[in-house]
C-alpha cells in the first residue's frame, strides 16, 4: 500500500507537470509531445494493477527533463535509492544524463546521483570514473565528489588515493559528519599505510608512513602505538618507551592497549623501579580497571597475594568495577578451602559470565559495540569514535 502511495504521488506530480505543460504550450501545440498524455494514463493504468516498475517507465516517458521538472526526477530516483532500489534509480539517472535539455551544473547534479547509485550498488569503479569526472569539471560539486571518493577508496584499501582526495578537500567544507576532523582522518589513512608495511615487514616505509601520520595529527595515539608495536617488536624498548609516552597527552583512554609493552619495555630494559613509579603517576592522573590490574599483578608478584588483594580492595573502595571484583575472587580463591572457597568459586563464575556478555568498546557516535577495537567504526563509518567503555563493566 505504502507503495501504491509513492508512486500515486509520483504520478500527480506528473499530472501537474503536464497540465502545466499544455498550460506554457497553449497555442503551439506542435512543439509538445503527442504521447506524453498516452505515457501519462499508462502510468496510471500500471499503478492501478500494482505494476510500479511499469508506472516509473511511464513517469520516465511523461515528464519532460527540463529545468521545472528536473527536481522531480532527482527526488524520484534518490527516494529510490534509499529505498533499496538502486536499479531503478540508475534507470531515471541515467535517463536524465542521456536528454540533451540539461544545462552544465544540472547534469553534474545528476552525475553525482548517478555515482551515488553506483556506490550504494557496489559499482565502484564507475562510480570512481563519474567523480573523478566531476572534481575536474565542476567547481559546485567537488568537494562532495571528493568525500565519495574518500569513502570509495576507504572501502578500497587505497590510501595513497584517499590521501590524494583528502588534501584537496577545502578545510572549510562542512560536508564531512560532524566531529569528523580532516587531519585525524589524514593521520588514520597515514597509519593504514603503516600497517600495510608492517605486515611485510618493510620496516624503514613504516616508519616513513607513521611520521607522515604525526604530521598530519600531532595528536595521533593510534601512530604512537603502533610505532611503539613496531620498535619493540624490533627490540627497541627504549625507543618504543619514547612513542608510549606520548599517549597520556594525546589520548589516555587508549592507554589500556599498551599496558602490555609497555611493563614488557621497562622489564626488558632491567628498571622496574621506573615502572613502578611510572605506574602510579599514571594511576594518579589517568586510571582505569586496567591499570589497577597491572599494578596488582606486579604487587603479586614481587610481594604476595595479600598485598595485591588489599590494594585491590582499596581501589574498588574508590571505583566499583566488575573486572577489579573478579581479580580479587582470583586472588583469594588460593587461600580460601571448604565453603567459603565454593562460594569464591560460584561468584566467579557468575561474574565470568557477566564480564563475557559485556562488550569492551563502544562507538561514541553511533552506538556500535564490541569486543574489539575499530579505528573505523563499522556502523558509521567514523574514524577514531570507537573507544574503551568506562563504568562498572568497563575501563
Amino acid at each position: 500500500m505504502a507503495d501504491l502511495l509513492m508512486y500515486g504521488l509520483l504520478l500527480l506530480a506528473v499530472a501537474i507537470g503536464f497540465a502545466a505543460g499544455r498550460w506554457r504550450t497553449r497555442g503551439k501545440s506542435s512543439d509538445y509531445p503527442k504521447d506524453y498524455a498516452l505515457n501519462y494514463y499508462k502510468g496510471l493504468s500500471y499503478l492501478f494493477n500494482e505494476q510500479p516498475d511499469g508506472a516509473i517507465d511511464a513517469f520516465i516517458g511523461s515528464l519532460a527533463v527540463n529545468s521545472d521538472t528536473l527536481e522531480t526526477h532527482l527526488a524520484l530516483g534518490n527516494m529510490l535509492r534509499r529505498r533499496g532500489e538502486v536499479t531503478k534509480a540508475i534507470k531515471i539517472h541515467q535517463n536524465l544524463l542521456a536528454r540533451p535539455g540539461l544545462n552544465v551544473r544540472q547534469q553534474h547534479e545528476s552525475q553525482l546521483e548517478l555515482a551515488r547509485d553506483y556506490i550504494k550498488s557496489g559499482l565502484l569503479d564507475r562510480a570512481e570514473a563519474l567523480l573523478l569526472e566531476l572534481v575536474k569539471l565542476s567547481s559546485a560539486y567537488k568537494m562532495q565528489a571528493l568525500e565519495h571518493l574518500i569513502e570509495i577508496y576507504q572501502d578500497e584499501n587505497e590510501w595513497d588515493n584517499a590521501i590524494a582526495m583528502a588534501s584537496q578537500l577545502d578545510r572549510r567544507y562542512k560536508g564531512l559528519d560532524a566531529g569528523q576532523n580532516l587531519a585525524q582522518m589524514q593521520a588514520h589513512f597515514a597509519c593504514e599505510q603503516a600497517l600495510q608495511d608492517m605486515e611485510v615487514r618493510n620496516t624503514s616505509k613504516a616508519r616513513v608512513h607513521l611520521q607522515e601520520a604525526l604530521k598530519f595529527d600531532s595528536g595521533s595515539a593510534r601512530a604512537s602505538i603502533l610505532f611503539a608495536r613496531l620498535e619493540f617488536s624490533l627490540g627497541r624498548y627504549r625507543e618504543a618507551l619514547k612513542h608510549l609516552h606520548r599517549i597520556p597527552s594525546q589520548d589516555a583512554e587508549y592507554l589500556v592497549e599498551v599496558l602490555g609493552i609497555l611493563t614488557e619495555s621497562y622489564e626488558r630494559l632491567g628498571e622496574t623501579q621506573a615502572l613502578d613509579r611510572y605506574l602510579q603517576q599514571l594511576l594518579e592522573e589517568h586510571p582505569s580497571n586496567s591499570l589497577i590490574i597491572t599494578i596488582a599483578d606486579r604487587l603479586r608478584w614481587s610481594q604476595n597475594d595479600y598485598v595485591a588483594a588489599d590494594f585491590i580492595a582499596e581501589q574498588l573502595k574508590r571505583t566499583p568495577s566488575i573486572r577489579t571484583l573478579n581479580r580479587l575472587v582470583e586472588l583469594h580463591l588460593p587461600h580460601s578451602d571448604g565453603k567459603a572457597k565454593e562460594n569464591l568459586e560460584l561468584l566467579k563464575q557468575l561474574v565470568d559470565q557477566v564480564i563475557a556478555e559485556k562488550p569492551s568498546y563502544c562507538c561514541n557516535k553511533c552506538g556500535f559495540t564490541g569486543n574489539s577495537l575499530h579505528w573505523l567504526c563499522p556502523g558509521c563509518k567514523s574514524w577514531g569514535s570507537v573507544r574503551p567503555i568506562r563504568g562498572v563493566a568497563g575501563e
